[in-house]
């Protein structure tokens, strides 16, 4: 009660009803504003996840960096470095009427230069180690998807006398992208590392000016060619050990001819060039050393005698190439040599020379016998008097 010009005023206050906490003001013309309930929430979400994966799915199919179902498009250029997620994507889906495969000494071959030298158009079909089993798999893939014209086929010593057992799953390739099972793609459609390096480093290769599509799974970039470093990594045996029999790894061998001769009588539409790349005088004193080196030959006798029979192949040997092997700057280790053996290889094969014909076996086994016997007194001897040799333990 206030008094107001004298007179008593009763004031009468509206009493107003507390709002609770969370209260929702009705929107203007009296309604209540839509509240989203769990399970639309839970819908709308699970929409968004799905279209974003469905969208990562869009962008890993069309780039498709590791060419699984095309080759390149977009203009895109395509990039080869990564040859275990690689290689058999190219050989399902890119163009081509020739295929090389072999190990790692054949990884740094110019395809551009192949192609120029036999008319041909050749992808690259390579394992580090180059086994007989994981090359055959390999042809027999690419006879699958395509007219295959040409093989130039790189046989290491090691080619022959390793198991005959294919090695992918051993080595822990990408199954998924080998089999032709298109349910477990997921592992390549939804990848983060694919999304997020292996496509953007696609583009950006592909948009550069000195990126060379000839010199896929190419490695000598930097590489230090030199017999500094060749005599650096090549720890050699202190004493020489006995020669082993020359039967040491007969059935290996054998079961590897097997599959290379399945090859080649199964294709005789297709003509192969099998070809032995020059290691260097190091490698042959180390099987010297260890006493394996009469067994090496012992295999590559057998390989030679096998298959120049066929009218459908030529074998070609450049391992007693003295001029080359004794020359440690072609190396950056026992077995690799630069880029320029394998452009020289490929004139060599080109044109006939080197090659071994049926007859011819057993003098050129023997022509690299008498060599790998006098490296000692003609070459290595004087690497030892220096003091540049650097030795391991007994059996190393």
């Amino acid at each position: 009660m206030d008094k107001k010009n004298g007179q008593t005023v009763t004031a009468h206050r509206t009493m107003r009803k507390p709002q609770t906490a969370g209260a929702v003001k009705p929107a203007a013309g009296g309604r209540e504003p839509a509240v989203l309930s769990v399970r639309r929430f839970q819908r709308l979400l699970l929409a968004c996840m799905l279209g974003v994966l469905l969208f990562a799915g869009l962008l890993v199919f069309l780039f498709d960096p590791f060419y699984h179902y095309h080759r390149p498009w977009f203009g895109l250029k395509a990039v080869l470095n990564e040859k275990e997620y690689q290689v058999i994507g190219t050989l399902k889906t890119f163009d081509y009427d020739a295929v090389l495969a072999g190990s790692s000494v054949a990884e740094n071959v110019n395809n551009r230069e192949l192609n120029d030298a036999f008319g041909c158009t050749a992808v690259k079909a390579v394992r580090s180690y180059g086994g007989a089993a994981d090359l055959c798999w390999f042809l027999s893939q690419a006879h699958q998807s395509r007219e295959v014209r040409q093989v130039f086929f790189n046989l290491d010593p090691s080619s022959l006398t390793g198991e005959a057992e294919t090695t992918f799953a051993l080595t822990g390739c990408p199954m998924y992208l080998y089999d032709r099972n298109p349910f477990n793609d997921v592992k390549y459609l939804f990848n983060r590392d694919v999304l997020f390096r292996r496509i953007p480093y696609e583009i950006a290769q592909s948009r550069s000016a000195f990126y060379d599509e000839g010199k896929s799974y190419y490695w000598a970039t930097d590489k230090d060619f030199s017999e500094d470093a060749v005599l650096y990594h090549y720890l050699r045996t202190p004493s020489v050990q006995k020669m082993q029999p020359e039967d040491l790894w007969e059935s290996q061998c054998k079961a590897n001819l097997a599959l290379i001769t399945a090859e080649v009588e199964a294709h005789p539409e297709t003509y192969y060039r099998f070809f032995f790349p020059p290691y260097s005088m190091l490698w042959w004193d180390q099987e010297i050393r260890l006493g394996e080196r009469d067994a090496y030959l012992a295999c590559e006798l057998r390989a030679m005698e096998t298959l120049t029979p066929y009218r459908n192949v030529e074998v070609y040997s450049w391992q007693a190439q003295e001029q080359i092997i004794t020359e440690l700057d072609n190396y950056m280790d026992t077995i690799h040599f630069t880029p320029q053996i394998n452009s020289w290889m490929i004139r060599e094969m080109a044109a006939g020379r080197g090659q071994i014909r049926h007859g011819e076996e057993r003098d050129a086994i023997e022509e690299m016998r008498r060599l790998s016997d006098s490296l000692q007194e003609r070459y290595l001897s004087s690497i030892g008097e220096a003091g540049r040799f650097h030795y391991g333990l007994e059996g190393d």
